[in-house]
């Protein structure tokens, strides 16, 4: 089902946006280099819908959903912002919450990751953090995945200029798109060297499962390897073919200032917005 899904959201959207004409089959292909790398958001304004979830299970689940599509359709790996280190700024009472989300949640990822060969790297450079007990017994419990989930804690962009967190990061495979939800902005959650070609993708749906239905999720994927396609050999690295490229990207994005928006389907329920050379998409799903 899930695949199914793929082929027929990569067929329509393909049709529909320029400059790309990717085949499904290389689609397919492509998916198994692609890192996502999600910034969970939007736990508390994306309210749980459907009856038989527990709001506290709704982001456990939701990180599980991704996995899991990600893993169907040939991806190797993926990370995933549970939270930083900027929670504790907001008081007592939101750190508590979040504490609350992940011990609730860690059986759940737990048991979902033994059964479907997930193996989860759980990363935290603070010695004293409440979890690190739970966190060292996921890792141990896991280490047999071949999925490899990067999961990070209590994190600082601070990370980096320390010998122990530069080593820890080091650790991560190089993300190809980061997707943030709720929030259009990168901040919160940048990590430095392994984002630096990296492409952006905003959804603007927050990240509880109860939110996103599975084709929803697949989507989700799909716009991101999307953007990333837009954006390859772009960043750090673009070497204009001649005159002429040149000319046509300064006539689209420039002068007829290009944006476009892309209708999915009728009655669309989540919104996504990636940029590419010539300009904006937003892609209605």
């Amino acid at each position: 089902m899930i695949r199914d899904y793929f082929h027929n959201i990569w067929s329509s959207v393909i049709e529909k946006v320029d400059s790309i004409n990717i085949s499904i089959e290389e689609a397919q292909e492509s998916i198994k280099e692609l890192i996502i790398y999600d910034i969970l958001d939007g736990s508390r304004t994306s309210l749980t819908s459907k009856p038989f979830i527990e709001p506290k299970d709704d982001i456990p689940l939701f990180s599980i959903a991704l996995i899991h599509t990600l893993r169907v359709l040939g991806a190797k790996s993926c990370v995933i912002m549970i939270h930083t280190s900027y929670n504790r700024e907001r008081g007592e009472k939101e750190l508590k919450r979040v504490l609350g989300i992940i011990r609730s949640g860690a059986e759940l990822v737990k048991q979902y990751s033994i059964e479907h060969g997930i193996r989860c790297n759980c990363l935290c450079i603070n010695k004293n953090y409440e979890l690190i007990d739970l966190l060292k017994d996921i890792e141990q419990q896991t280490k047999e995945g071949v999925f490899n989930a990067y999961f990070l804690f209590d994190y600082n962009e601070k990370w980096y200029v320390t010998e122990d967190g530069f080593n820890t990061l080091n650790s991560l495979p190089d993300i190809n798109v980061y997707v943030r939800h709720t929030k259009f902005q990168p901040s919160g959650g940048w990590i430095p060297e392994k984002m630096s070609k990296s492409a952006f993708l905003y959804s603007q749906n927050g990240t509880v499962y109860s939110n996103w239905e599975p084709d929803e999720l697949v989507a989700l994927v799909t716009m991101a390897l999307l953007a990333k396609k837009f954006n390859e050999g772009e960043v750090l690295s673009k070497v204009y073919s001649g005159n002429d490229e040149i000319q046509s990207r300064y006539i689209k994005r420039d002068l007829d200032l290009f944006q476009k928006t892309v209708q999915m389907r009728s009655h669309p329920r989540k919104l996504f917005m990636l940029g590419s050379p010539i300009g904006p998409y937003q892609i209605y799903y």
